[in-house]
């Protein structure tokens, strides 16, 4: 179709250096009827997938943005031995991943499927697309047609374009991080008692404390804690304290303290 012809055009181009890699998805995504997605590299000695471009039609409106790579926990180790140009669609795997299940709820999104670009001993790099409904039969087909031609342009890519795709990625978590995300207009736009627990564990208390001061069990704790590194884009505890505690951080905790008397977010 014309609409597949042009995004694999600006595909193309986007990989010679003539056109923004994340327009290129945008347009790719769009053709597509997905609401959201990104391209991610995976290495062995990487603790998490880096980003290397990333759309989200509904940015900036107050809905769950997309931050996490959802294709590793939905496939498990089969995807590690993915062939390239391969489809997985997220309704195939075993399990449902929980984190994706509740990032899906929390958005109403109900399709996920991933392209696999290039997988080798080295890396693997590929596609995560969301869909508002379930991947329908058609968008399967063109999919698949396209898949061809996306790996093709991505292993005759420029030299260095994904390092500095990948660069730039970092720059923009790392300015999107000096937003504090405990401050009164609540940038994560975490829920009230995700708000509440954030704000305790920037305190000092430990998960059992928190859990005891909010009455609530620490399973409860825990399932706040999943929600809330899919909303931060921390993947541990340690680097959810880290962004919590950061030094410009501290007067954002007194402000909201101080606006919400008991650790709530504004409303």
């Amino acid at each position: 179709m014309a609409r597949h012809a042009d995004a694999l055009a600006d595909w193309d181009d986007a990989l010679q250096g003539r056109h923004s890699l994340s327009d290129a998805l945008a347009h790719l995504l769009r053709s597509l009827g997905a609401e959201c997605g990104l391209i991610a590299r995976t290495t062995p000695d990487m603790a998490r997938p880096q980003r290397i471009a990333l759309h989200d039609d509904r940015r900036g409106e107050p809905v769950r943005p997309l931050v996490s790579c959802f294709a590793a926990g939905q496939f498990g180790p089969a995807l590690a031995g993915a062939a390239p140009g391969s489809l997985w669609l997220g309704h195939a795997a075993a399990s449902p991943q929980p984190a994706l299940a509740e990032w899906q709820a929390a958005r109403k999104m109900r399709g996920f499927a991933t392209l696999v670009l290039v997988s080798d001993a080295l890396s693997r790099d590929h596609i995560e697309m969301h869909f508002r409904t379930e991947v329908t039969a058609e968008t399967q087909a063109a999919l698949s047609s396209l898949l061809p031609a996306l790996t093709r342009g991505w292993t005759q890519r420029l030299p260095g374009l994904i390092s500095r795709a990948i660069a730039l990625q970092r720059h923009r978590i790392e300015a999107a991080g000096q937003r504090p995300i405990l401050c009164p207009t609540n940038p994560a736009q975490l829920s009230r008692a995700e708000f509440r627990v954030c704000l305790l564990l920037s305190r000092g208390l430990a998960l059992d404390r928190v859990a005891a001061e909010l009455r609530l069990t620490r399973s409860t704790i825990r399932a706040h804690l999943r929600s809330i590194h899919a909303k931060t884009g921390t993947g541990s505890l340690d680097a959810l304290l880290s962004l919590l505690l950061a030094p410009d951080q501290s007067g954002e905790r007194q402000s909201a303290a101080r606006q919400s008397g008991d650790g709530r977010p504004p409303v």
